[in-house]
């Protein structure tokens, strides 16, 4: 029996398979000897490809309203996220409750 697909814990699960992808894009692009550079593509298109996979479902998930911690997220949509909060306009200015002071740098002794 398959476990609940629209759960915060499925959504972090791929959130971790797409950083796991990453660092195997990285470590075969820099690091990994292959035999070839056509092998090398074929191979990267591969990761490329199960990547793209992971990344369709968790923006899916994310899109049906599953929420998931911030801190969760891969390091590659890092900058998504925070490009995404830049641009949502910050709401109106709030003014003190009447009856409320605003404190200011200076304050007074009371005796």
């Amino acid at each position: 029996m398959q476990a609940n697909a629209y759960s915060p814990y499925a959504l972090k699960d791929l959130h971790q398979a797409i950083d796991l992808m990453d660092r195997k894009i990285s470590y075969s692009t820099t690091l990994e000897a292959f035999e070839s550079q056509a092998a090398r593509e074929a191979h990267l298109r591969k990761l490329s490809t199960k990547r793209a996979a992971l990344v369709k479902s968790a923006l899916t998930l994310a899109a049906l309203g599953v929420r998931c911690d911030p801190k969760f997220l891969p390091r590659s949509f890092i900058h998504l996220a925070q490009e995404k909060t830049k641009s949502v306009p910050n709401g109106p200015a709030v003014a003190p409750a009447e009856g409320t002071r605003e404190l200011s740098g200076s304050r007074r002794k009371r005796r």
